[in-house]
Parts: structure tokens; sequence; C-alpha cells
């Protein structure tokens, strides 16, 4: 049962990284993505199957709060924070910068998880 919810972790992590590609391409391309009602969905129950999985897990397997989890937990609110800032349909202009520090707070985060 613990390495399915390994597992399901894990997926989520790289679907989440893939949709967050998919989209950011799409906007920096000036594709409208908010009409592909998957890419409208999708990405939200992916993050929060991550974030579940992750709190089931750091419960599970009685990690604590270690260093390398609070790095993990500041880094993905940084993901949030910058990604929602980048697909905002409220900005006037198109800051590619939100999206490259949304897409390199989720990859350290992958990478964190990964080798620790």
């Amino acid at each position: 049962m613990d390495i399915y919810l390994v597992y399901l972790h894990i997926i989520c992590a790289f679907l989440s990284l893939g949709l967050l590609i998919v989209r950011g391409g799409m906007q920096l391309t000036q594709k409208n993505w908010r009409a592909v009602k998957l890419l409208k969905i999708l990405p939200h129950l992916t993050d929060t199957l991550l974030i579940l999985s992750g709190i089931v897990m750091l419960f599970q397997f009685n990690f604590g709060l270690e260093s390398w989890i609070m790095a993990k937990i500041v880094l993905l609110c940084g993901y949030i924070i910058f990604s929602a800032k980048f697909f905002s349909k409220k900005q006037s202009q198109n800051r590619p910068h939100f999206f490259f520090l949304a897409f390199a707070a989720l990859i350290a985060t992958i990478l964190i998880g990964y080798f620790h």
C-alpha cells in the first residue's frame, strides 16, 4: 500500500511538471490554453493529489519536519505563487520570468525529493 502512495506522488509530480510546460508554452506563444477544458481542470486535480499524497506520506512514514521537507514546502509555495502570477488573466502583458521561476521551483522540489 505504501509503495502505491509513493507512485501516486511521483506520477502527480511529473504530471504537474508536464502540464506546467504545456500550459506555459501555450501562453508564451499566445495560444488560448483556457479553451481546452482539460488544461483548466487537470492541473488543479494533479496538484491537489500531489499535495495530499505528500501530506499522507509525511505522517505515514513519520518523517517529521526535517530541513529537506521544509525546503520542499517553501519551494512548493513559490511554485504556486509564481504559477498564479504567470497564468493570471488580469495581467495585461506576458511576464515570462514568473513561468521560469515556477518551473525552477517545481524542478528543485522534484530534485530534492529524488536525491533525498
